[in-house]
């Protein structure tokens, strides 16, 4: 992320978190979607730590403004989950589980988001008059 209005490392960190949850939920459709697909292993999303290691890095000075170069986020498939006798390892109660918590996390980052660039704009707005 460039030199742009939301280039500093909070904004980063939060339109990382933006990208790793919205990912989660395509990853969380997908599964609810092959439910029924004999074979199907479902898929997670993991970005967390990755951001949380690109934060520290951020923070100790190493990697100053490339939060989001640094943070990845990965779309793993789960082949640690019980199967049914179909193959599949989808489970309703835990898609729909984290389906709930996920949009909860989504939402939470936005109005972050959102208050930052709030506040990035009564900045601006305060420097020009």
């Amino acid at each position: 992320m460039g030199d742009g209005f939301l280039s500093d490392v909070t904004s980063q960190a939060l339109l990382i978190a933006l990208k790793g949850t919205a990912a989660r939920q395509e990853a969380l459709a997908d599964n609810i979607a092959n439910i029924d697909t004999p074979g199907f292993t479902r898929t997670t999303v993991e970005f967390e730590q990755s951001l949380a290691a690109a934060l520290a890095a951020a923070r100790r000075g190493r990697q100053r403004g490339a939060v989001g170069a640094r943070a990845a986020i990965r779309r793993v498939r789960d082949y640690g989950s019980p199967r049914r006798a179909d193959g599949n390892n989808v489970s309703i109660e835990r898609e729909m589980t984290q389906l709930a918590r996920n949009a909860l996390a989504h939402q939470a980052v936005e109005e972050l988001l959102a208050q930052r660039i709030r506040v990035l704009k009564a900045v601006i707005r305060g420097r020009r008059g």
